[in-house]
């Protein structure tokens, strides 16, 4: 098949309903339709046809793009995490950003859904991500402060790591019933988001 008849059948599996045209645009909206599906439904009762449906393109091209739905899945949880990794990258000290964390923890609704669920259905997290910049990156970041420690903790920055990022999951995971159980409700939440943020730092200087 010549390549302007691979475009031509494309463009008409697209459809003329005002879909998406064109290989990059239709790769983004399936990835798109897929994120939104996710939070909402266990990742084995979504069927490539909804995910067509969501993208508003023919279900012949999830096919031809992606092959499989857990191909799909897979790419989905990819892009999310990248644009978190992206987020954090910028960092290049730990001293006064393990807040920074927390709130980032936060404001990805999209990733905590998905990463939730996944683990929840019993997901192997090597199979949604074949490495973890953020969380590699936190480590380095905790070893540089523990090199410039005078007394460093036994605690290893891989240990360590984790605990802050499950600390900062599990308040978000959890933030009704923590905050209806205390009466935190009550109060304004941004402040108490800065407090816990204040709290991990500290933590973080007790630890390291």
């Amino acid at each position: 098949m010549t390549r302007k008849k691979a475009a031509r059948k494309t463009r008409q599996a697209a459809g003329h309903n005002g879909g998406p045209r064109g290989r990059k645009e239709i790769i983004d909206a399936i990835l798109q339709a897929t994120e939104k599906l996710l939070p909402k439904h266990n990742p084995t009762d979504i069927s490539l046809r909804q995910i067509a449906d969501a993208a508003n393109i023919n279900y012949s091209l999830i096919h031809r793009y992606f092959g499989t739905k857990e191909s799909v899945i897979m790419a989905a949880h990819e892009r999310i995490l990248s644009k978190a990794g992206e987020q954090f990258s910028t960092i290049d000290r730990i001293d006064g950003n393990i807040g920074v964390l927390f709130k980032m923890s936060g404001k990805n609704v999209s990733r905590r859904a998905l990463l939730a669920r996944a683990m929840l259905d019993g997901a192997d997290p090597h199979l949604i991500r074949h490495h973890f910049p953020i969380m590699h990156q936190l480590i380095e970041l905790l070893r540089k402060k523990k090199t410039r420690t005078k007394n460093p903790s036994e605690y290893d920055a891989e240990t360590l790591a984790a605990f802050f990022t499950g600390a900062a999951l599990g308040w978000y995971f959890f933030e009704p019933f923590l905050l209806a159980s205390t009466e935190l409700d009550k109060k304004d939440k941004d402040k108490v988001h800065h407090q816990i943020a204040e709290m991990l730092e500290k933590t973080a200087d007790l630890l390291c």
